[in-house]
């Protein structure tokens, strides 16, 4: 059973929440690394965003109070992390030096936005990342072959003719149509685990 996004906050909240961060970072470690990248850090910046998000909340959450009118908890986390990211970028062009003001990790400091002050492209930006890290996490399920996942990569992640990924694996269009149902349904599921930690509605 997956804890609602306010059981989580809560569960990260207690002395002893050590399960709770692990859980709490084998959801998301995966997304906030390719949103960095997006963004256009490299791996080892994409690496420091990482852990320098969750020293962050781990210094904001034991004292967090959420409330759900105020926005949603998505929208919290994205913030932090892109603002981390775009000091990341603007240290390595060394445009200007850039320090992690310690009054940043203070809820105080980083507003919780709703959905309205939340730039759309950032949005569809981390929305794009859940995607493809819920792909991630379907192919190293251990539930596919790879023979299957190729199928699956080639027509719904390649865009390919159908006509050509039957042709190229040896199978019906029916058949190619019908992988990619099946794992579409097994990644909108890891999407929905990914949202339902990530947001109020």
């Amino acid at each position: 059973m997956i804890d609602t996004n306010e059981t989580l906050l809560d569960r990260l909240k207690a002395e002893d929440a050590h399960d709770a961060w692990k859980e709490f970072y084998h959801l998301y470690w995966g997304a906030i690394l390719r949103y960095g990248k997006k963004l256009g850090l490299t791996q080892h910046q994409a690496e420091e965003v990482l852990q320098e998000t969750m020293v962050t909340l781990m210094r904001i959450l034991p004292t967090f109070a959420y409330d759900r009118n105020k926005g949603r908890f998505r929208n919290f986390l994205l913030t932090i992390v892109h603002r981390r990211s775009l000091a990341a970028l603007r240290l390595s062009s060394r445009s200007r030096s850039v320090e992690w003001d310690e009054t940043e990790t203070s809820h105080s400091a980083v507003p919780f936005p709703n959905d309205n002050t939340v730039e759309v492209e950032t949005v569809l930006r981390w929305q794009e990342t859940l995607m493809e890290e819920a792909i991630r996490r379907v192919r190293e399920s251990g539930r596919l072959d790879e023979h299957t996942f190729a199928v699956f990569e080639a027509y719904a992640i390649q865009r390919r003719p159908v006509e050509e990924v039957a042709q190229t694996f040896g199978l019906k269009e029916n058949v190619v149509y019908q992988i990619r149902y099946r794992i579409l349904q097994r990644v909108q599921a890891e999407v929905e685990v990914l949202k339902k930690n990530s947001r109020s509605d």
